[in-house]
């Protein structure tokens, strides 16, 4: 075992999505590392195999996928509908691992017992290993979707109380009188669920959600709001221009017996769905306000009324905590991250995260920025002590950027969350920063260009394949999505309006018909059953 002072490794923990997109900018970039998953496959909270799965037999992406993918390696058409099933995010997963070659890499059944900062490097302990570990850093990647937020309401109650990630399948909802506390994605999702398999259904939420649709005018809701981002206005602007969409297009949800919300609908992680305002018309959900007490086989809620439950399903968010690591060093005292950008430490310069955030967008895009710039400040400190001095100047002057929060409502549900636009674009203006370091290779005697990063094997063969689905790519508006893409218009939205460069580069695409595979053979094909 090397000694604390000559380890050159970094390690990385988790093989979800994040955990995925560190390792492959990682190998694209020669940062040598060892990466650890504690279970016996990857996929994270998407895995439902694992005891890490969050997920359930009837989840789907509740952002579509054109806007939900790794940029270089999008979903095929063909292949996945818009909102693929979880059982078709994990094929999905499988084959990026094996476009980008990390299942060679992946250490599975390995679980990380313990993490410590020792003599300016890290002390990792792995599970049925006696002696520690010394690595130069640390990326957490590991998520933070395992210790359950579950409330205290006083009384006793004679039924059966699960937090929703013990929730797995409508089967468990059979027959059963149901209460569900939560009005966020996964409570909606579960109250759907228990429309159709439940004797009764009630739904508990203490204050008023926004819940938006799938689809606006038959394009997907994220296509809009790309559209949105892309005009140049100021962001109160933006703001009331999708409220008015909203109200248009929806109509205020008192309308349908809902809250009437105590902030704006981009003040707030987004509900995607449109069958809760439906279902209560239908009469088929009864909706309550805050649990104020449980009396034996009875809930209690805080305008007195009650009623008699079987099963009590709490879809009230996360604790975000690290199991393997003193959670002093990386959270405040109200739980919040202590990280710049929610990625690099003011003080320990080798602790970084990735997809330690939440936002109205792909978490998945987002934690491949975090990746880059994660590896991009690994080799300037190898490579260029000065930047990475001054960018490490300014992690220390700026510490936690609570900025990030300043539109969203204070509550634990948004201690992560962060527009997914502006940060995105904050993550890259940052990269620039870093000049032709962006693209280096550590490996590499002087400063590579962008060129000599993009032969390696794996991110040209995924080029290629991001460059063989542009016509896909034009379907909807994408402007972060292709180098070069021309501005978007609401030609992408309307048929009769497409300019004639679109037709005449349609003119030169292969047909559907006779198009060669994109997928290269031996890769899995998505399905409709578990991976």
């Amino acid at each position: 075992m090397a000694e604390a002072g000559s380890v050159n490794k970094y390690c990385v923990i988790g093989a979800g999505p994040s955990g995925m997109a560190v390792a492959k900018a990682f190998l694209a970039r020669s940062i040598p590392f060892d990466w650890f998953e504690r279970e016996p496959d990857i996929g994270g909270l998407w895995n439902i195999k694992t005891q890490t799965g969050v997920v359930y037999e009837t989840t789907h992406l509740i952002s579509a996928s054109l806007y939900t993918a790794f940029e270089d390696f999008p979903m095929e058409e063909e292949e996945y509908p818009l909102y693929p099933s979880h059982a078709s995010v994990m094929d999905y997963f499988r084959s990026y691992a094996n476009q980008f070659g990390l299942l060679d890499k992946v250490q599975l059944s390995k679980s990380v017992e313990h993490v410590a900062p020792r003599n300016g490097n890290w002390q990792v302990r792995i599970s049925g290993e006696g002696t520690p570990r010394f690595y130069k850093g640390v990326v957490l990647a590991n998520g933070h979707h395992f210790v359950p937020r579950v409330p205290r309401i006083p009384g006793q109650f004679d039924g059966e109380v699960i937090h929703s990630r013990a929730y797995k399948s409508p089967k468990q909802l059979r027959d059963k009188r149901v209460l569900v506390i939560g009005g966020g994605n996964s409570g909606c999702d579960i109250v759907i669920d228990a429309v159709h398999n439940a004797e009764s259904v009630v739904h508990s939420m203490r204050r008023g959600y926004w819940f938006v649709p799938k689809f606006l005018l038959g394009f997907p809701t994220h296509g809009t709001l790309e559209f949105l981002e892309w005009l140049r206005m100021p962001r109160w602007l933006k703001a009331r221009v999708l409220a008015a969409t909203y109200y248009l297009l929806v109509g205020p949800p008192e309308r349908y017996g809902l809250a009437r919300p105590d902030h704006g609908i981009h003040q707030s992680h987004p509900t995607m769905t449109d069958e809760i305002p439906r279902q209560l018309e239908h009469g088929r959900i009864t909706l309550k306000p805050d649990v104020a007490r449980f009396a034996g086989n009875e809930v209690v809620f805080e305008d007195g009324t009650s009623e008699e439950i079987d099963l009590v399903v709490c879809a009230t968010g996360y604790e975000i905590s690290f199991p393997f690591l003193d959670n002093s060093l990386v959270l405040g005292y109200n739980g919040v991250p202590l990280l710049y950008m929610n990625v690099f430490h003011p003080r320990h310069e080798g602790l970084f995260a990735a997809g330690l955030i939440q936002a109205n967008g792909s978490i998945w895009r987002l934690a491949d920025d975090q990746a880059q710039l994660i590896a991009t400040a690994i080799v300037a400190r190898e490579k260029a002590p000065e930047v990475a001095e001054n960018f490490r100047d300014r992690v220390i002057a700026a510490g936690p950027d609570r900025g990030m929060q300043r539109h969203f409502v204070e509550s634990d549900r948004h201690k992560l969350e962060v527009n997914y636009y502006e940060y995105r674009r904050a993550l890259k203006r940052l990269l620039r920063k870093f000049g032709p370091l962006a693209k280096t290779a550590l490996d590499k005697p002087d400063w590579a260009s962008s060129d000599d990063v993009e032969s390696t094997t794996h991110v040209k063969a995924a080029r290629s394949k991001r460059l063989a689905a542009w016509p896909r790519l034009t379907k909807f508006d994408r402007p972060y999505m292709v180098p070069g893409n021309d501005p978007p218009s609401m030609s992408r939205f309307c048929p009769v309006m497409k300019p004639a460069w679109a037709e005449q580069r349609n003119a030169h695409a292969t047909p559907k018909s006779s198009a060669v595979p994109i997928r290269p053979a031996g890769m899995l094909a998505p399905s409709c059953s578990a991976a």
